[in-house]
């Protein structure tokens, strides 16, 4: 009912609406030529570099703006929201206001006189030098035939690829950008080498040149180099699924990594483990000494498991192990066992006068005898964790 209200409200004020994660995957939307379950960024180049505004963003926050965007030969205002969800999953929405028949009018005049403007720059070799000489210097720009071939180069393309002006032209533009992988049939996003032969990012636009008759005769490219977004977004992915303060792959990294076991339905082994006493430490070394104990923890662990093997710390004191599959559950019940005397023989030296030794307490679950669900595992781990720190302290009492 309420998806039917949202469709019925965007088509009588000529609204569009994207709803994407915060993976930015689109989740539902009421425009047709876009899928669901694809990146968002592909379709609306203005939301790259974003990213960490986007993500910011609570259902209480003030929107993200942003007017007069191109989609599809349509002028859109974009306005950027968290919205609740039912399921405590943050999801954001982008509706799309389109832009009234005279102001997009106007817009389509003010391209035509830049678009005649162009080609007159164009007729003019002095004026055409100097009308280029910032975009030389950072933007690489090819002229193409209209099969794609290259009939000019400018000095930034040059220096780019470390090539002589003879090198370039004749040969189609696509021998040296090449397009990124997409589930889209057309992309904007291209992969060029450099002289070094490292892979950049750059994001193209194409420009249509036409005669007095509106004829298209040649097209310029123009490629802006985005590696630095590019690395924006792989920083950002990487922060969302890895620990801050151990490194290692965080909550949200394992529950990924579950269900994607889970779902290659093969038997695993996940070896829940918990500092004992550790709010105690916390209360009498303090925060900064639990913080290097945690870290001193997460070492310990990395280097004796395989290297085949997994670590990840869930939250607080409680990490996880994922054996490989090939392991059985005799090898792994040997190998815990020494857990004990690891702890023991390693206490953490803070300081010359505090060292702070240390117990964990440990379980292990098996899929699919134990495990069934990602959410329920966690559950399950905690009570047994919990339930089995119990019986140790009735022991040592």
């Amino acid at each position: 009912m309420q998806t039917n209200l949202l469709k019925f409200l965007c088509h009588k004020n000529a609204l569009s609406y994207i709803i994407f994660d915060t993976n930015f995957l689109i989740v539902q939307t009421n425009k047709e030529d876009i899928k669901n379950n694809s990146d968002i960024r592909e379709y609306l180049w203005e939301l790259v570099g974003l990213e960490d505004e986007i993500l910011a963003l609570t259902p209480q926050s003030e929107s993200i703006q942003i007017p007069m965007t191109l989609h599809n030969e349509l002028y859109y205002d974009l306005e950027i929201s968290n919205i609740e969800h039912q399921d405590n999953k943050a999801l954001f929405i982008i509706t799309m206001q389109q832009k009234s028949r005279h102001t997009q009018e106007y817009t389509s005049v003010l391209q035509k006189i830049n678009n005649k403007t162009l080609i007159y720059e164009l007729s003019d070799e002095k004026r055409q030098n100097g009308s280029y000489k910032e975009i030389n210097k950072h933007l690489i720009t090819l002229h193409v035939d209209l099969d794609g071939y290259i009939t000019m180069v400018n000095e930034a393309s040059l220096y780019f690829f470390n090539l002589d002006r003879e090198q370039m032209i004749g040969k189609h533009f696509s021998t040296f950008l090449k397009p990124q992988k997409s589930q889209l049939e057309h992309t904007n996003i291209f992969i060029a080498q450099n002289s070094s032969k490292q892979d950049i990012f750059f994001h193209a636009d194409i420009i249509p040149l036409t005669n007095n008759n509106a004829k298209v005769i040649e097209n310029i490219i123009i490629a802006q180099d985005i590696t630095h977004l590019k690395k924006m977004q792989h920083e950002l992915e990487f922060a969302q699924e890895h620990d801050t303060l151990t490194g290692l792959p965080n909550r949200h990294h394992f529950l990924k990594l579950l269900d994607k076991k889970i779902e290659q339905d093969r038997e695993f082994f996940l070896c829940f483990i918990d500092i004992d006493d550790f709010k105690i430490i916390n209360e009498e070394y303090g925060a900064h000494a639990a913080d290097m104990l945690l870290k001193h923890f997460s070492q310990l662990l990395v280097t004796f498991i395989d290297n085949d093997d997994m670590l990840m710390r869930l939250y607080g004191d409680t990490f996880v192990i994922v054996f490989e599959a090939e392991k059985n559950r005799e090898y792994i019940d040997i190998l815990l066992k020494k857990l004990t005397t690891l702890f023991i023989e390693n206490p953490l030296h803070y300081s010359s006068e505090d060292i702070i030794k240390f117990h964990a307490t440990n379980i292990l679950l098996s899929y699919p005898d134990d495990i069934t669900q990602s959410k329920e595992t966690l559950q399950l781990a905690q009570k047994l964790l919990k339930r089995k720190k119990i019986n140790k302290k009735k022991l040592q009492s």
